[in-house]
């Protein structure tokens, strides 16, 4: 069986904190014995919304209400409550981030862009607007740019995980799969239990061949984050490499079901599709 790898596919996740301070994986897979698409995860962070107990009008109310209303899914209110935050303090970097953020989920990379250099010109010192613009450069393709960016917010924040684990990505999209595999290291040194970056750096090892390697990693991915999708597709693929065809089964079938109570549809089908061809 022989294993051609024509590319990466960047998913991204965003770190959701509400009440409850949870974390939602989202990720996609693509894989056969023929043909694999390797499954990389960037983070986005959306902070957990302040007290709403502030002055009743104010901008710092309306920068609250649209941090709610993006976790609440209500994108467009989101929007329009950091519009009037902005029209009440035009020096607001915060709010420019977050609707930064906003304006990645609805697919205006542009206007992401443009909100995070926004934040960024008001503080050149914010890192996470040079992670999150970092990101939507990624997102368009211009990984030399998303380099610099993440590069930038690691200089301005050290400890900083997920930009290690986003620069790793911007990497292994150059197939500089060696200096992806020490920022993914370096993100999994400051946060020991950093499953997106336990799982990327799997499919960096997968990359060079070192499909053991490769496993062990997805295994600690698996171990961190139990409902993590992307990371059971991509050891199916590894122990697929290895001939260990049931494990593979069983992995994908793993990633199918998470996919299909993510009401990911295609996703679901796509890994039936690695399935039956594995089964053949």
């Amino acid at each position: 069986m022989k294993l051609y790898y024509s590319g990466y596919k960047l998913i991204y996740c965003r770190k959701i904190f509400c009440l409850a301070a949870s974390i939602l994986f989202v990720a996609s897979a693509s894989v056969s014995c023929s043909k694999t698409e390797d499954v990389l995860v960037t983070e986005i962070e959306l902070n957990k919304p302040s007290s709403p107990r502030v002055p009743r009008g104010s901008a710092t109310e309306f920068y609250v209400q649209g941090k709610y209303k993006h976790v609440r899914g209500d994108l467009k209110g989101a929007i329009a409550s950091y519009n009037e935050a902005i029209k009440l303090q035009p020096d607001y970097g915060a709010v420019y981030n977050s609707r930064g953020l906003t304006n990645f989920d609805l697919g205006n990379k542009k206007e992401a862009i443009a909100d995070y250099s926004l934040a960024i010109r008001i503080n050149p010192y914010d890192a996470e607007a040079f992670n999150n613009r970092g990101n939507a450069y990624a997102a368009q393709g211009n990984n030399q740019k998303a380099f610099r960016d993440y590069t930038t917010a690691i200089k301005l924040n050290p400890n900083y995980a997920e930009a290690y684990n986003n620069r790793g990505n911007a990497r292994a999209s150059q197939r500089n799969r060696k200096e992806a595999i020490a920022d993914y290291t370096k993100a999994i040194e400051i946060n020991p239990t950093y499953a997106v970056a336990y799982n990327n750096r799997g499919n960096a090892h997968a990359a060079l061949g070192t499909i053991s390697k490769a496993i062990e990693d997805y295994n600690q991915a698996v171990r961190l984050s139990p409902n993590f999708a992307a990371a059971y597709n991509n050891r199916g693929n590894a122990y697929g490499v290895k001939g260990e065809k049931q494990k593979a089964i069983k992995d994908l079938q793993q990633a199918a079901n998470l996919f299909e109570k993510q009401n990911n549809q295609p996703l679901y089908e796509r890994v039936q599709v690695n399935i039956r061809d594995l089964q053949s």
